[in-house]
């Protein structure tokens, strides 16, 4: 047996504990991936809406509210867009401009930086809305969540009752 072929069964044999350690890693950690239990994060209240710039039919603004993650691990709330109804009225969508991140077993304090895109017609409505005392606003589309290394699209359909725009624009 010539040296090449003792180096080439070496290298081969090699190639193939590194190929099945890669394999053995990745299985260990989609079966520990899907195995988690997951907990939808929970709104725990001081919600605040911070009016920003419209422009056209884009309204900018923040919203602050404290979250609690039950999860024993940190989630990621990429950019993401939701369809917006008030009193079952579609307004639009909105979008999260950036990223956040929700420590574990804990809760945090966000404040997100939204763009708020209005359909035809909105304004109108949102006049129409302006003197009742609570507005039912319902937020239904996907938001895109991760931890670790691994991100899920989370399907959402959150419905709050809010004091009247009035009293949120300060009027």
């Amino acid at each position: 047996m010539s040296i090449s072929t003792n180096l080439d069964t070496a290298l081969n044999s090699f190639l193939y504990r590194l190929n099945a350690s890669k394999i053995i890693i990745i299985l260990t950690a989609f079966f520990l991936a899907t195995s988690c239990t997951f907990y939808e994060p929970e709104f725990r209240g001081g919600e605040n809406i911070k009016m920003g710039k419209l422009n056209g039919k884009t309204l900018k603004l923040t919203v602050d509210a404290d979250i609690y993650n039950e999860n024993s691990f940190a989630l990621k709330v990429k950019p993401s867009t939701l369809d917006v109804y008030i009193e079952d009225q579609y307004m639009g969508k909105v979008h999260l401009d950036k990223k956040f991140k929700m420590k574990r077993k804990s809760t945090t304090r966000v404040s997100a930086p939204l763009t708020l895109t209005l359909a035809d017609g909105a304004m109108f409505k949102l006049l129409a809305l302006a003197n009742k005392k609570n507005l039912k606003i319902r937020l239904s589309g996907k938001v895109k969540a991760g931890a670790f290394f691994i991100s899920k699209k989370i399907d959402v359909n959150e419905e709050k009752t809010i004091s009247g725009i009035k009293s949120k624009l300060g009027l």
